[in-house]
């Protein structure tokens, strides 16, 4: 009884676990792995990213020069959310917070002479599922080798 339980809770796990695909961006030269489920919207004709949606949830990974300083942009994100998480370093910044009942995780990095931004937004309601995404999402961010 014991084995069948736990062969059981192993094939929900694998079934829950969400399948990963690789997004790269040639313009701005990055690469970041984006959960499957999220269905590609047509990019852009400038080529600086790409949009990703399911239901109310959606995640956009995009470059961008760097026409404004960090903490100029690290600002302009922080703009109609209340904050809940923010934090600025050198070569990054991240911003969360809520849009009404929208979630709202912004991530942007300094990469070369470009900004790179992983931003994701969901009903809050769907937080527990999109919270776990957005981790290991940052963790794979890497530059396009």
């Amino acid at each position: 009884m014991r084995q069948a339980l736990l062969a059981l809770l192993i094939g929900c796990a694998a079934w829950a676990a969400p399948q990963w695909t690789t997004y790269c961006n040639e313009r701005f030269g990055f690469c970041v792995q984006r959960p499957a489920f999220l269905t590609p919207q047509p990019p852009p004709e400038n080529g600086d990213g790409q949009e990703f949606r399911r239901g109310g949830a959606r995640f956009i990974a995009f470059g961008s020069l760097q026409v404004l300083s960090l903490q100029e942009t690290y600002g302009l994100a922080q703009k109609g959310l209340r904050v809940t998480y923010k934090q600025l370093r050198p070569d990054f910044f991240v911003v969360s917070g809520y849009k009404g009942s929208i979630v709202v995780y912004q991530h942007t990095r300094v990469m070369g002479d470009a900004y790179v931004t992983l931003y994701f937004e969901y009903p809050a309601s769907q937080k527990a599922t999109y919270d776990a995404l957005i981790k290991p999402t940052l963790d794979s961010l890497k530059p396009r080798r």
